[in-house]
């Protein structure tokens, strides 16, 4: 029996692990005497979401001229001295044209993402003393899906949803030295608005491990309705520091022999 035959749709999780910030929370926390950084990376496709705290009486100011994304030693760069639309190629699918993400919250599958048709940032931007900026401007992994190896890993785990039947689990892990995913957010820092004496900060993830599986294991139990009527399920793998793809026709990513998967029924 095929393991996603009945609900033609899985998810795949992608966890991620920090080089240099602390875990708190179930999110990437950054602090030094001067500002307070939390990551939050839920969303499909995974979004470089994060709100910078002016720990200090002074105003700070970020230029993101000088600060970039950096992923697999690509840069891309938060501002260039132009105004860019939707669909220009130098931010190509990793630009996230969407609404902003806060630090602590996240787009949910079923969120329909609306924003103007052209982005036009500032370059330098002000945070008072005591308070916080957020920013949401790039994917993490700009894929419909990601291609899992033929001979993954694989356990078999009582289904969330309904723990009396079983479901297959598909899953790679890596290191930071053979992860196929390695992001950075490089922020300069300056204590004037228009000064060339920076401090950076340089936070280092890498992508940890890929799971795979049905649909209903991911939702997990439903605990409740939302205000348009619409199931919330509990969502047990839900974290800031991960994020998800879910596959929809999974006729069209049929890369294993899933007849040779043996699994009880549906």
């Amino acid at each position: 029996m095929l393991l996603i035959s009945c609900s033609k749709s899985c998810i795949q999780i992608f966890d991620t692990e920090t080089m240099n910030t602390n875990v708190i929370e179930n999110n990437y926390v950054f602090e030094n005497d001067t500002v307070k950084i939390n990551y939050s990376f839920w969303a499909s496709k995974g979004v470089m979401s994060f709100s910078i705290y002016n720990k200090l009486n002074d105003p700070l100011y970020i230029d993101w001229k000088n600060s970039s994304f950096i992923v697999n030693d690509k840069r891309l760069n938060y501002w260039v001295d132009e105004e860019q639309s939707s669909e220009t190629s130098y931010y190509g699918a990793y630009f996230y044209n969407g609404a902003l993400l806060k630090s602590g919250f996240s787009v949910t599958k079923g969120t329909t993402l609306t924003s103007s048709s052209t982005v036009k940032p500032e370059r330098i931007a002000l945070i008072p003393p005591k308070s916080f900026l957020t920013r949401s401007q790039f994917y993490l992994l700009p894929v419909e899906y990601y291609k899992l190896n033929k001979n993954c890993n694989k356990s078999i785990e009582p289904r969330n949803d309904n723990p009396n039947k079983n479901t297959t689990i598909f899953f790679e892990t890596f290191s930071n030295s053979n992860s196929p995913l390695r992001f950075r957010n490089y922020i300069a820092i300056s204590f004037k608005e228009y000064s060339q004496d920076f401090r950076f900060i340089d936070n280092a993830f890498y992508l940890a491990s890929i799971k795979e599986m049905d649909l209903r294991h991911f939702q997990g139990k439903k605990v409740g309705r939302d205000e348009k009527g619409k199931f919330i399920y509990e969502e047990p793998y839900k974290k800031m520091t991960s994020y998800f793809i879910r596959i929809k026709n999974i006729d069209s990513y049929d890369y294993r022999d899933w007849s040779k998967i043996v699994n009880s029924k549906h």
